[in-house]
């Protein structure tokens, strides 16, 4: 027996109180339990109920008695907060209610008791807290939200009832510890004026509440927490409807409401004469429905409206749920329910990166649309949607396909006068749907003009930006604020204005600072700090500021993403800033702090899109390249990760659709390839360097050799439909906007106005390259050539040796990587390409530009060509032909070795170049050599000339890449049998050109077949006009022709190098009727144009006479041209000009070179030999059978040896001699 068992009832209940100390009714969430816990507890529950039933009897005034009831009160309470018992919670809240109001308790235990009080008046909100604004509210935390919004009469909690209870009870803890903070009472104290305003129908009231709420007078703890995200959700929807009824509007049907608010269609209800007495019913069939069913539709629809307005308050797997039931019309969904669906899949679509719930958003809107039949309103969000669709789509895994048919349909849908803005219906967030649509197009028009450097359209879209920020409201003003900012700074980077970047910086500044930004976008704003202040250091370099922006930044790592490759994207921003940081102090822990954060970014790639993984990788390869020089062994990390960049812009170039949005990909990896080989050669891993250069160089030309063998390797898998419907999908030039008037053909699928269900653009092709996708071990048929292989290659075409040129970057050296048979892969530094070194090249750049655009500086640019000429030989060509030991046989082949000849000549030296960077612009083959003394011989004088040209000494090839050329040396040429076409459109100054074609025929080929326009002549029947389609139908293309390609094309026409390939195009003769556009064959048609042949079988020889037909404009290392797209896969032999060769010296040039094919040479011999006839006095060069009168005379008369009049002309394809394949020749016509 215990002393406590023989005391007295006070002695006892002091003692029951003391073992009760440390207990909470506070839930676990909240705080560790503390004090007595399960049976313990319980146990002293009964004691004390015991007690104060005793205390009752005997000494009811007695102040223990009361301490006792507030402690049983708080044990009672913990009780509930462990078991979530609610008849707990009654009983503890009673009995601290009857302990306060007996004015018996001491101080400390009244405000202890209000504490406890407190809790439990909170009920549920406590028990199940909700977290901050980075945690999910998730389905079951929005249920209990909208519980606790309820009245308790309407089955709530009673929280609404309790506020001005709690009210007090704040006010009376005051500062304590354990006391409410004012923001959460102001919270609360707006639930109880909602109720007040549901009830009395305070319409007026009801719309002041949600003015308060918009303009975020929610205090900081409501506005950043769950309950914030709810009510900023609500209170524009209900805010609008309010506005209806107190403007007398009609009232929605209570049953109808959430449809209507979740759909953006109006209530189907008739009219009432008032709405005001409605208004309690139709806002409290949110908080008292009639049906749990209902109660699941309104809590669904409310959480995508949460989630959109705060993304990660749901899981991906409850939002995946939730589209579910939403979008199910056999579970009841309505329209409405699916356009919410619609909304959620793309939502889902940006946080896990899979475009295939974009893809399922098309079909819910579709479905949407033909269950709702004729109703204008929701036509318009489904049509208002579809871009955001299509740009999520394409940010996530699509293509440009995807951003392609976005521009078709903003253009189709901002029409002025029409569209989107004449039809905008009077709902919440259309307005706001209609600016974001402009300001998309803007974005779009801008980033067109940027590529183009146009800066007057810029310009102009500055002004039209400022109209979008004058109509638009706080909320979403950061959206044209920000563009502003990302307009001026391509003014800046363009024109070089201080001015264009201090406004890029401004404005930028404005949209990450502007006030009630939604909080779906505010963690992407909150990313644009670290860029923001890294730009202003520009203006006034600070350390300081820069990194306050990296602290902004990498505070949006905590939170939920809005976007799958978010953290990529902040990590990169913060690498960027980093950057800057570095290059102002030059401190290398800031360089080793940037690795490490780009590090952890490569950890987090998994969910980045192709163009986000590939400048991160890039980043990092480029951040070890700089620490090279501080740790060696980064010179191979470096190189590594280029790699991994370079691997997935091929992969991302490889999922466009044509040429066109290929090349936009593409642009970013040569360039970067160049540096990786740089630093491969370095480190002296010339395998490595090769390997960089194969990857960046020629993607697109890689991407087309993989497209046209996707339809067979599909029906190989038995994937027929799909092999069937990739050969039927049109390229790029068909456009977006289709036939039907020009409407989009996705918006009239989606709409209904077609049949067959919507697809995203990029669907077809990346499903079958998923498909095709090769498991691990198997060789992609994408896979680039190894060194061995490359090497192989060049064994089987029987040349010297593979030669890749490499520019120097920053201030080292060039080089170059020389892949002989036979011998091991080695490269060799060139001076004379390092970046000073490579001066004649960029004054020949200069001169070439300038002759361009005014023909009258001809001299000078002839003076710039001999100059870089000279240097070509001087820095190149002469150390390559010392390190290949070339330089004697090439002089005794070519008879110039002085003395007499002993033996046969031996075999002509032959070299394939693969010239990067702009150094592809050089005429190699006119490169000017200084000869070396002749090896002692004896007495015999030296009679070797001082100086030759390269063509003089080699048989010079080119190629756009090893994978090209490669696939060059495995194509046969078709035997003469074949036939021959001869194609002449003259235009209005080939004034030569008939003549040239008319003598070929009349000399060479006089069964070919003549196409185009010869005048001098009456031919019977009319020689067809040479168009695109007759051209293709030669090579064996395109529609029209099933026999094959002939063995010859010659086309006598202008060519003409673009900015883009859809510029670059050989001008032939277009229908009667049609425009001269028509006449156009670009590259774009050629790569796109299916083959009726077989991959890799013979091709023809296709000679282009015409001026600027292998020359690039810019994006030097796609080699995208005229010839390059021939080489690709329609010819196995082409040749093309570097410039507008002279009418004259052109047709002299290309009669010899056909006379020399006639006699059995290979045509890279044959434009050798054409090329060494005209470099000849005119005394001694051969007799030329095909030669007119008058253009033997002018070949005595002109100086036909200087570059400008033979070097233009280069050959791709087949560099073998023409024992490796027949040589065209004879005189059979083309069928």
């Amino acid at each position: 027996m215990s002393d406590t068992d023989d005391a007295g009832p006070r002695e006892r209940a002091a003692d029951a109180i003391r073992r009760t100390a440390g207990a909470r009714a506070l839930p676990a969430a909240f705080a560790e339990p503390a004090g007595p816990q399960g049976a313990e507890r319980d146990a002293l529950i009964s004691e004390l109920a015991a007690l104060i039933r005793e205390f009752e009897s005997g000494m009811p005034d007695d102040p223990l008695r009361q301490a006792m009831t507030a402690r049983l009160g708080t044990l009672t309470g913990a009780r509930w907060a462990a078991d979530g018992e609610e008849a707990d919670r009654h009983e503890a809240i009673r009995l601290l209610r009857e302990a306060r109001a007996s004015g018996l308790l001491a101080p400390d235990d009244q405000l202890g008791a209000a504490r406890e009080l407190v809790t439990l008046l909170l009920g549920p909100a406590v028990r199940t807290p909700l977290g901050g604004p980075d945690h999910e509210i998730g389905l079951d935390g929005l249920s209990l939200l909208m519980q606790l919004g309820r009245p308790e009469r309407l089955g709530g909690a009673g929280i609404i009832e309790a506020v001005p209870e709690i009210g007090r009870l704040a006010e009376e803890i005051g500062g304590q510890t354990g006391g409410i903070p004012p923001e959460a009472l102001r919270g609360l104290s707006m639930m109880s004026e909602y109720a007040a305003v549901v009830d009395g129908g305070d319409a007026q009231g009801l719309m002041a509440m949600c003015q308060a709420m918009l303009a975020g007078d929610l205090g900081p703890a409501v506005a950043s927490g769950p309950m914030g995200s709810v009510l900023r959700t609500m209170a524009p929807l209900a805010q609008h409807y309010a506005q209806q009824l107190s403007d007398g509007g009609p009232a929605p049907d209570a049953a109808d409401e959430g449809a209507a608010v979740v759909s953006g269609r109006p209530g189907a209800a008739p009219g009432l004469p008032s709405g005001l007495p409605e208004l309690s019913s139709a806002v409290s069939a949110l908080s008292a429905p009639e049906s749990a069913d209902t109660i699941d539709n309104w809590r669904d629809s409310l959480a995508l409206f949460i989630e959109m307005n705060r993304p990660g308050a749901l899981s991906k797997q409850e939002i995946a749920e939730l589209m579910g039931r939403l979008g199910d019309s056999g579970q009841g969904a309505d329209p409405g329910d699916q356009v919410m669906a619609a909304f959620g899949a793309m939502g889902l679509g940006m946080r896990t990166g899979s475009p295939e719930h974009f893809q399922e958003s098309l079909r819910l809107i579709r479905e949407a649309v033909a269950a709702s039949g004729p109703d204008d309103t929701l036509a318009w969000m489904a049509r208002g949607m579809l871009p955001g669709i299509l740009i999520g789509a394409m940010m996530t895994g699509g293509s440009l396909q995807d951003l392609q048919e976005a521009r078709a349909l903003l253009d189709e849908s901002l029409l002025p006068g029409g569209g989107l803005a004449a039809n905008m219906p009077d709902l919440p967030g259309s307005a706001e749907l209609l600016m974001v649509s402009r300001c998309l197009q803007i974005q779009m028009r801008a980033t067109e003009a940027i590529e183009a450097g146009d800066v007057e359209t810029l310009e102009a879209h500055v002004g039209d930006l400022l109209d979008l920020v004058d109509d638009s409201d706080d909320e979403w003003s950061f959206l044209p604020l920000f563009e502003l900012g990302v307009v001026h700074l391509a003014l800046a980077s363009l024109t070089g204005s201080v001015d264009s970047l201090r406004s890029a910086v401004h404005y930028q500044e404005q949209a990450l600072t502007g006030p009630g930004a939604p909080q779906s976008v505010q963690p992407l704003l909150d990313m644009g700090w670290a860029p923001l202040l890294t730009l202003n250091s520009y203006l006034e370099p600070s350390v300081d500021r820069i990194q306050e922006g990296i602290r902004r930044t990498r505070a949006t790592l905590r939170g939920v993403p809005v976007m799958a490759d978010q953290r990529v994207r902040a990590r990169s921003a913060i690498g960027l800033a980093l950057d800057a940081v570095y290059g102002l102090t030059g401190d290398p822990s800031v360089l080793d702090e940037m690795i490490t954060e780009l590090e952890c970014t490569e950890e987090e790639l998994g969910q980045a899109s192709g163009a986000s993984a590939a400048a991160v990788h890039w980043q990092l390869a480029d951040a070890y390249g700089r620490r090279a020089a501080h740790e060696g062994a980064d010179l191979a990390r470096a190189v590594e990760c280029a790699r991994n960049s370079l691997r997935t812009t091929a992969d991302d170039v490889l999922l466009q659709q044509g040429v066109q949005h290929g090349l936009q990909v593409a642009r970013t990896g040569a360039s970067r390839a160049l540096a990786a080989a740089g630093w491969a050669v370095h480190a002296g891993r010339p395998e490595d360097a090769v390997a960089c250069l194969e990857e960046g160089r020629a993607l697109v030309l890689g991407a087309a050799a993989v497209s046209a063998t996707v339809a067979e390797r599909l029906a190989e898998r038995g994937e027929h439909e799909l092999a069937g419907r990739w050969r039927r999908d049109a390229p790029p030039a068909a456009t977006a906007l289709r036939a039907r008037g020009g409407r989009s053909e996705l918006a009239e699928s989606v709409l209904g106005t077609s049949f067959g269900s919507p697809e995203l653009p990029s669907a077809l092709r990346r499903r079958a390259l998923e498909l095709l996708r090769p498991a691990d071990g198997e060789d992609a048929p994408a896979r680039i050539p190894d060194v061995p292989e490359l090497i192989a290659a060049a064994g089987r075409a029987g040349i010297d040796a593979l030669v890749y040129l490499l520019p120097g970057q920053g201030g080292g050296d060039g080089s170059a990587v020389l892949l002989v048979p036979g011998q091991p892969l080695r490269s060799l530094p060139l001076p004379g390409l390092s970046a000073g070194g490579r001066a004649p090249l960029d004054g020949y750049l200069e001169a070439a530009a300038q002759h361009a655009t005014a023909r009258r500086r001809q001299q000078r640019w002839e003076a710039a060509l001999d100059a870089l000429c000279v240097w070509a030989g001087e820095a190149v060509m002469a150390p390559v032909f010392d390190e290949l030991a070339l330089w004697e046989r090439g002089l005794a082949e070519s008879g110039l070795a002085g003395g007499p000849a002993s033996g046969p000549a031996p075999r002509p030296v032959r070299l394939t170049l693969i010239a990067c960077g702009n150094l592809g612009v050089v005429p190699w083959q006119a490169a000017l050599l200084t000869v070396p003394p002749a090896p002692a011989h004896g007495p015999a004088p030296d009679t070797r000339p001082t100086t030759v040209r390269a063509c003089e000494l080699a048989v010079l090839s080119y190629a756009a890449s090893g994978r090209e050329f490669a696939r060059s040396v495995g194509r046969d040429r078709l035997p003469a049998d074949r036939g021959q076409a001869l194609v002449c459109v003259p235009g209005w100054d080939l004034e030569s050109a008939e003549g040239e074609v008319l003598a070929l025929a009349d000399t060479y080929y006089p069964d070919a077949a003549l196409y185009g326009s010869l005048m001098t002549r009456d031919l019977t029947p009319v020689p067809p006009e040479g168009t695109p389609d007759e051209v293709l139908a030669l090579l064996g293309a395109g529609p029209g022709r099933n026999t094959g390609p002939v063995a010859l094309v010659h086309l006598a026409c202008h060519g003409m190098a673009g900015s883009d390939p859809t510029a670059s195009a050989l001008e032939l003769g277009w229908p009667e009727g049609a425009e001269p556009e028509a006449g156009r064959l670009t590259v774009t048609t050629l790569l796109d144009t299916p083959l009726d042949r077989t991959e890799g079988t013979g091709g023809p020889l296709v000679v282009l006479s015409a001026c600027e037909t292998d020359l690039s404009a810019r994006d030097h290392d796609e080699a995208l041209t005229l010839t390059t797209a021939l080489a690709h896969r329609l010819a196995a032999d082409v040749v093309g000009s570097r410039w507008a060769v002279p009418d004259v010296a052109s047709s002299v040039l290309m009669t010899v070179f056909h006379d020399r094919l006639g006699a059995g040479l290979a045509p890279p011999d044959a434009l050798r030999a054409a090329q060494r006839w005209m470099l000849a006095p005119p005394g001694r060069r051969d007799p030329v059978r095909g030669l007119t009168a008058e253009l033997r005379r002018a070949a005595d008369e002109l100086d036909l040896s200087v570059p400008f009049a033979w070097a233009a002309f280069i050959h791709q394809g087949n560099p073998g001699p023409s024992g490796h394949a027949g040589a065209p020749g004879g005189n059979r016509p083309a069928p």
